[in-house]
């Protein structure tokens, strides 16, 4: 499968002074999944940045086109940030980056490589963290995930949370998908049920009458964002209590983000006017590292050609950055065996 993928570009590695140094400088860039098992540590959780470089699906629904820059656009603003001055994360968590999907000439085959390199990761035993690209790439992306997960525990259930002003439950045109379709194709692939579905901060003027009926037929939650901001409970607040309501009978959670729900993004396929500030998109995010039963991450639709000062790649950078601080915060690791207790156990066989 790494013939499917091209490396990141050296130039977002950023590197720092000394005594300032920077994540470009811990991450470790892969070629493959296959080189990431030699770096699993049991004291550590392990996580692996994927990009979708590719807006296929966005001109196919319409949307402005842009979202192919997202990935590298995201990571030069992530890998400039320091790790967390106050919070040592190198020891609960390791990061590495697989570098970026080559998309095909059709995007039937494009998202069949997006699903075997999700799923390839997920068995090896990360959390991937998915960089768009188009918003179509929620449903291999998150199929994947379930495709490994499922083939490691086949009875677990599985939810999914996501944070867009549209649905995207639209139906294939011409046998195609598109990014508005992946959460149709989630829920009709059966690897969901509706109920463990939420759909937060849905605006009512984004969205035909027949994709809210689908939803309400299948029993997926959606919360609109007019709700969502007259409550007096801060929107993250309200976010979490639905991860964890969804949680209390999941065993793995997928959360993903479209740029679209952030008012405060310039450079989106659907550039808002209302919706999240950056703030509340970070504060979400965080929500979503907290949960320990969240296990893929996802952000999209984030579109550096339409913005020229790249607010939209900031905050998902940002955005990462509180996803990951939050996962070492609330990490629950294991330590490796002393030398001792490794010898004492050879002693015995």
């Amino acid at each position: 499968m790494s013939e499917f993928l091209s490396s990141i570009p050296k130039d977002v590695l950023f590197k720092g002074r000394p005594g300032d140094p920077r994540l470009g400088e811990w991450v470790i860039p892969l070629r493959s999944a296959a080189e990431l098992a030699p770096h699993l540590e049991a004291k550590r959780n392990a996580f692996v940045i994927l990009g979708f470089p590719d807006d296929t699906g966005v001109r196919l629904n319409r949307g402005r086109a842009g979202a192919a820059g997202g990935p590298d656009s995201i990571r030069k603003h992530f890998y400039k940030m320091t790790a967390p001055m106050d919070f040592v994360w190198e020891e609960k968590i390791s990061l590495f980056d697989l570098g970026n999907l080559v998309p095909a000439t059709d995007i039937v085959e494009t998202q069949k490589r997006a699903e075997a390199l999700v799923s390839s990761i997920v068995a090896a035993g990360a959390t991937v963290i998915s960089l768009g690209g188009g918003h179509d790439f929620a449903a291999p992306s998150f199929m994947g995930f379930a495709r490994a997960t499922k083939a490691k525990f086949p009875k677990s259930t599985l939810g999914l949370t996501n944070v867009d002003p549209h649905l995207d439950t639209r139906e294939l045109e011409n046998g195609k998908p598109h990014s508005g379709t992946p959460f149709r194709q989630i829920l009709e692939s059966g690897i969901i049920k509706g109920q463990h579905f939420v759909e937060f901060g849905v605006r009512p003027n984004r969205n035909a009458r027949s994709y809210f009926e689908y939803c309400k037929k299948n029993k997926v939650t959606v919360e609109t964002l007019e709700t969502i901001l007259t409550k007096s409970q801060p929107s993250s607040l309200q976010f979490e209590k639905h991860l964890k309501k969804v949680a209390a009978s999941c065993q793995a959670l997928g959360a993903t983000f479209d740029m679209d729900a952030c008012s405060d993004a310039e450079g989106t396929s659907a550039a808002p006017v209302l919706g999240f500030s950056a703030w509340e998109m970070c504060k979400m995010a965080e929500a979503a590292g907290l949960n320990d039963k969240v296990k893929h991450f996802e952000i999209a639709e984030v579109a550096p050609l339409l913005d020229q000062e790249e607010r939209s790649s900031r905050i998902a950078a940002e955005m990462i950055f509180f996803f990951l601080r939050a996962k070492a915060k609330s990490a629950k690791t294991r330590a490796l065996p002393s030398k001792r207790a490794v010898r004492n156990r050879s002693s015995r066989t």
